[in-house]
């Protein structure tokens, strides 16, 4: 099941969505392949429908965001593509950025997705999925978000966090990844 989304002029595909805690994304390869969690409440869509949507067509990605301040920011690419299992599901494409929460995923463009059993970031001195207790295109430097780390309101590397949004690890209350073909 595919849960479609509105908002931006509608025709959404929700990858991602995290509002209330209630789905633990610390999770294996094989989950975050699959997907978890149900559409319409908290879940991941799964790594390779990402990659079957994203490389039969054209997509772009945004994400919305708020903390637990209520502050809300959005930051949309006009490109996005995932390779496949055999490539790590690494970031192919990511486009130019636009919104209000500032660029937080070009750092991570071409990493590989790393998982608690699955180290593909590429620093053999950090297992950034361990680090910050979270499945995510980490890349070697880790990147400056970590959308599926531990939902919780504290600043640190294990929250779920996109660092230009206020400059600091502060965890998200809300966030939702979209994609649409374009």
């Amino acid at each position: 099941m595919v849960f479609l989304w509105e908002k931006f002029e509608g025709g959404w595909i929700v990858i991602q969505h995290r509002f209330d805690g209630s789905v633990d994304f610390y999770q294996s390869w094989d989950q975050y392949r699959d997907g978890f969690g149900e559409p319409g409440k908290e879940y991941w869509l799964g790594l390779e429908n990402i990659h079957q949507l994203t490389s039969a067509r054209k997509h772009e990605l945004i994400i919305e965001m708020k903390d637990f301040e209520g502050n809300y920011a959005y930051a949309r690419y006009n490109a996005f593509q995932v390779g496949s299992e055999g490539e790590d599901y690494k970031l192919k494409a990511l486009g130019s950025y636009s919104g209000t929460a500032e660029d937080g995923l070009t750092l991570n463009k071409g990493a590989k997705f790393s998982t608690n059993d699955r180290d593909n970031d590429g620093n053999s001195a950090y297992h950034f999925a361990v680090y910050c207790e979270g499945g995510w295109w980490y890349g070697s430097y880790g990147g400056n978000s970590n959308l599926n780390g531990q939902y919780q309101k504290n600043t640190e590397e294990k929250s779920n966090w996109w660092w230009n949004f206020k400059a600091d690890l502060r965890g998200l209350s809300f966030t939702r990844m979209m994609i649409r073909e374009y």
